[in-house]
């Protein structure tokens, strides 16, 4: 039977890829895959690279939904209208 951590439960709750944590918290995503069912020692080290981690993903998260509230405010009331400034991708 698989071991659900917090980790793990948030991690699915809120669609966070486990690459974006791996990313964060300079483990690869194997690693914390263990660490989620259990597999891996939790350690005081390995609990705050996962706290830092998850704090990552939640700033970039806030500066994401900041952009697109300025974004919207800026287009609101024209949202079906033509494209104004295409991004150049």
């Amino acid at each position: 039977m698989e071991k659900r951590t917090n980790l793990r439960a948030l991690r699915y709750q809120y669609q966070i890829p486990l690459k974006a944590l791996a990313v964060y918290a300079g483990l690869s995503k194997q690693y914390i895959s263990r660490a989620e069912l259990g597999e891996v020692a939790a350690t005081p080290l390995l609990e705050a690279q996962m706290a830092s981690a998850l704090e990552s993903v939640i700033s970039a998260r806030k500066a994401e939904l900041l952009a697109l509230e300025k974004d919207y405010i800026t287009y609101r009331g024209r949202l079906l209208g033509k494209e104004e400034h295409p991004n150049e991708q």
